[in-house]
């Protein structure tokens, strides 16, 4: 073996990023339509592509995301993160 392979990356659907969120589907969905008129905060990641009609992102990209938004450092996976109101944070 000469060179180590880089390990490929992960695609991810909506419910996918969900998952590994911690939040609800309808959560990464509102994320994604803020993206659209964001100014102040960093918006969510476009799409990299489509399969069978449903976008993709790859993981590694939308935990990067997640960690330099607050919306992964600090909450263990699989748990919502809530905001005061008790509702999933959006």
């Amino acid at each position: 073996m000469t060179e180590q392979e880089s390990p490929r990356p992960t695609p991810v659907a909506v419910s996918d990023v969900a998952a590994l969120l911690g939040v609800s589907v309808h959560t990464v969905n509102q994320w994604r339509k803020r993206a659209a008129g964001a100014k102040q905060v960093e918006p969510f990641p476009p799409a990299v592509g489509k399969v069978a009609g449903a976008d993709y992102w790859w993981a590694d990209e939308i935990l990067a995301w997640a960690e330099r938004t607050g919306r992964r450092s600090g909450h263990s996976e699989g748990t919502p993160r809530r905001d005061q109101s008790g509702s999933d944070e959006i």
